[in-house]
């Protein structure tokens, strides 16, 4: 877990967003496929050079925008389950500490302008309310 807590961040996530794939059976038993590998690899260093931020265990939302010039299907739900994995004990401690979706979008761009955009945030608890 990060040291650096903060309340708010935001991610830019450079290359295409890649939707979550199960896990598959092997020969040597399951692995992750190397396209969910690689993207996962992507969202956490694009968090690396954010410095570390870190929600901890405190619940929180999650706005995501995912930029795909590729025609090929995406889920909406497995785009942000994919970056959700990703920083999943880095960014906070788990992604079940999750209590709001705002403003997800599955948007086309021009080649090479693929991309992801997070802001994540502690949500307001209904007890300081």
């Amino acid at each position: 877990m990060s040291d650096r807590a903060v309340s708010r961040f935001d991610l830019v996530v450079p290359g295409e967003p890649v939707p979550n794939a199960r896990a598959r059976r092997g020969a040597h038993g399951f692995y992750t496929p190397k396209r969910t590998s690689e993207y996962r690899e992507r969202v956490q260093a694009a968090w690396l050079l954010a410095g570390r931020p870190s929600l901890g265990s405190q619940a929180f939302a999650v706005s995501a925008q995912f930029y795909r010039f590729s025609r090929r299907a995406a889920d909406l739900d497995n785009l942000v389950k994919g970056v959700l994995d990703a920083l999943n004990g880095l960014a906070f401690v788990d992604d079940a500490q999750l209590v709001c979706l705002a403003g997800v979008h599955k948007l086309s761009c021009a080649r090479g302008d693929d991309r992801t955009e997070l802001s994540l945030w502690v949500a307001e608890s209904e007890r300081s309310r």
